[in-house]
C-alpha cells in the first residue's frame, strides 16, 4: 500500500515538473533550466534515503567449563593411554600394519573433525581459527602418512613413527590454542 501511494504522489509530481517546466511562457534555456532544478529537487531526496543502521556484534564468551570440555577430549586423545595416538603407537610398536590401515581410515573423522572441530570453534578470532586449521589439517596429513606406511608392500615401522610424532606436535600446538580463549567466567 505504501509503495503504490509513493508512485500515485511521484506520478503527479512529474506532472506539476514537466508542466512547470515547459510553459511556453519562458525562454527556452530557462525551460530547461527550471525542468533540471524542479526535478532535482523533488527526485533527489527520494534517491538518497535513509540509511539502515546495525547494531554491534555482540560477542557471547563460552564458559570455562565448556573449553575445558572440548580442548581436555582433544588432549585425551594426544595423551591419554586409552587415546587414540596411544592406540596407534601401540600398534606401530606391535607392527600391526592391518590395525593402523583400519584405525587411520575413521579417526580423522573422529578426531579432526569432531573433536578438533568442536574445540576450534571456542576460538575467538578469525586469524586463530585459520592457524588452527592449519593444525587440525596436518593432523590428517599425519594419519594419511601413517596410512600409507602401513599399507602392504610399503610396511614402514619408522614411517608410522616419524607420523605419529608430528600428529602429537600438530596435536599439541592446536591445544596450545586454549590458553587465547576468553570466557565469561
Amino acid at each position: 500500500m505504501k509503495s503504490s501511494s509513493t508512485a500515485f504522489i511521484l506520478l503527479l509530481s512529474s506532472t506539476a515538473v514537466l508542466s512547470a517546466a515547459f510553459s511556453m511562457n519562458q525562454p527556452e534555456s530557462q525551460n530547461r533550466k527550471a525542468f533540471l532544478q524542479t526535478t532535482a529537487s523533488i527526485f533527489g531526496p527520494s534517491l538518497i534515503g535513509p540509511t539502515q543502521t546495525w547494531a554491534a556484534e555482540e560477542i557471547v564468551l563460552p564458559e570455562k567449563a565448556a573449553v575445558k570440555q572440548a580442548y581436555d577430549a582433544v588432549r585425551y586423545e594426544l595423551t591419554d593411554p586409552n587415546g587414540g595416538v596411544a592406540y596407534l603407537q601401540k600398534k606401530a610398536d606391535e607392527n600391526d600394519f592391518a590395525a593402523l590401515m583400519e584405525f587411520t581410515q575413521t579417526y580423522d573423522l573422529e578426531f579432526r573433525k569432531l573433536k578438533m572441530g568442536k574445540a576450534k570453534k571456542l576460538l575467538q578470532s578469525k586469524e586463530l581459527k585459520e592457524e588452527a586449521t592449519g593444525y587440525a589439517n596436518g593432523v590428517t596429513f599425519d594419519l594419511i602418512g601413517i596410512n600409507r606406511n602401513s599399507r602392504k608392500g610399503q610396511e614402514s615401522v619408522d614411517g608410522v613413527k616419524k607420523y605419529i610424532q608430528e600428529l602429537r606436535e600438530d596435536g599439541n600446538k592446536f591445544i596450545n590454542l586454549e590458553s587465547t580463549i576468553q570466557t565469561s567466567d
